[in-house]
């Protein structure tokens, strides 16, 4: 029997196999977001990216680098970031977190509560589980949607 489970990968190491792959697709969609974000740039936008402020960087005599080109050179680095997050980072954060969410076999399609004490205040589960369960995105849901939306937006 030793033998035999030893073939198969054991849940760990499926867990971070999936997680690996998972960062993988995100990292590629970061990539390609920002690559066809740049690609749609206006056309009366600056005609020069920031490579090409940086490699026209001029070093004077008392080995001074101008300080505007650095700051020009910086704003297009600046503008580069907000294009990947508009065009990459915001379609990730639309996506529906639960697959089973409104299908009748979804797990998180449940709550418990109970009060606490005699007389005590209700506690319960369904303010966790229920955005979920509803097919919430991560912009939807209660505690990290106004941080994503504040980094996406």
């Amino acid at each position: 029997m030793g033998q035999h489970a030893s073939r198969f990968p054991s849940r760990t190491h499926r867990a971070l196999l999936r997680a690996g792959l998972i960062a993988a697709a995100a990292g590629s969609a970061l990539a390609a977001g920002g690559a066809a974000g740049a690609a749609a740039a206006p056309a009366d936008g600056p005609t020069s990216t920031a490579l090409d402020t940086l490699d026209e960087l001029k070093v004077g005599k008392d080995n001074q680098i101008d300080t505007n080109q650095v700051a020009a050179a910086l704003t297009g680095v600046g503008e580069g970031l907000d294009t990947s997050k508009r065009t990459a980072l915001a379609p990730l954060t639309a996506l529906q977190l639960n697959p089973l969410a409104r299908t009748g076999s979804d797990p998180l399609d449940n709550s418990v509560e109970t009060a606490v004490g005699e007389g005590g205040a209700p506690v319960s589960t369904a303010a966790v589980t229920g955005p979920l369960a509803e097919g919430a995105s991560l912009s939807e849901l209660p505690t990290v949607g106004p941080f994503v939306g504040g980094l996406v937006g």
